[in-house]
């Protein structure tokens, strides 16, 4: 049987490698979709995790059983599937988070009018895992569930990068920060010192950061050490987002993030 040398010491059959080789495209496959496209075609997506297009499709066909990437209704795009969020969920510190987020999703939803969000870190990115959108005509198309942003672009990515480790923030901060629009930081000195901004004061807001005329504000979420983590954003049109420079929803995000982590901690609330 066929073998190969796998960390010096080690050897995997023919059939084991070709299992990993499958593994490893099926998350190249997954790792196509950004935060910026929620639907791709077939040909963008063999491109971005170069395959050819026989193998992406049979990836995806798989993917599509499994409930990570479903097909759209015209049968052109795919995009990524709920699978993908409760794989995310699993990553939280607190086993129940999303599911204990979830009313408090909705409730901001509701009374704002805006689009909320709960996003972790994961891989040095900030992921969506939990997403309700509000009742206006317009709503926010970034950041879906299982989509991820570069932890300094926008208010909820912001405060989960504020709240890092020293050295993994330092070594985000040493590294290509990409400007999602003009108004994304991008200075890592401004950066740190916004960041130390947001661990003292404990919000951020993101004015045009992401998308063009969408603002959103953002809040830490603290676990029973009291450590961060999550994050709970909110996002709408600047307008209706913004009064007189300051965030318009801030104290009810605040007061409903309050009431959760009391939940998560044990207390009453």
């Amino acid at each position: 049987m066929a073998m190969e040398e796998t960390n010096g010491n080690s050897a995997a059959p023919a059939d084991d490698r070709a299992t990993i080789r499958t593994v490893r495209r099926a998350l190249a496959v997954l790792r196509a979709f950004r935060s910026t496209d929620r639907e791709l075609p077939l040909g963008e997506i063999a491109s971005r995790a170069r395959l050819d297009k026989g193998t992406t499709h049979r990836l995806l066909r798989t993917l599509i059983v499994e409930r990570l990437v479903e097909q759209q209704e015209a049968g052109m795009t795919y995009s990524l599937g709920i699978g993908v969020l409760e794989l995310a969920a699993g990553l939280t510190r607190e086993g129940d988070l999303r599911q204990r987020a979830q009313p408090v999703l909705a409730g901001l939803a509701e009374s704002t009018g805006t689009t909320a969000f709960l996003g972790i870190v994961h891989d040095g990115q900030a992921l969506c895992i939990g997403r309700v959108d509000g009742g206006l005509a317009i709503q926010i198309r970034s950041w879906s569930i299982g989509g991820r942003l570069p932890l300094h672009g926008g208010a909820g990515p912001r405060v989960l990068m504020a709240n890092m480790p020293a050295g993994d923030r330092e070594r985000l901060l040493a590294g290509s920060l990409e400007a999602l629009t003009s108004r994304t930081p991008t200075d890592p000195v401004a950066l740190r010192d916004r960041l130390a901004t947001i661990r003292e004061r404990g919000w951020d807001i993101g004015v045009n950061e992401i998308i063009e005329g969408v603002s959103s504000v953002a809040v830490p979420v603290r676990g029973r050490d009291g450590a961060v983590i999550a994050t709970i954003s909110i996002s709408g049109l600047t307008p209706h987002m913004m009064e007189e420079g300051r965030p318009r929803h801030l104290p009810e995000l605040q007061a409903r993030v309050r009431k959760l982590e009391a939940g998560l901690t044990g207390e009453a609330s």
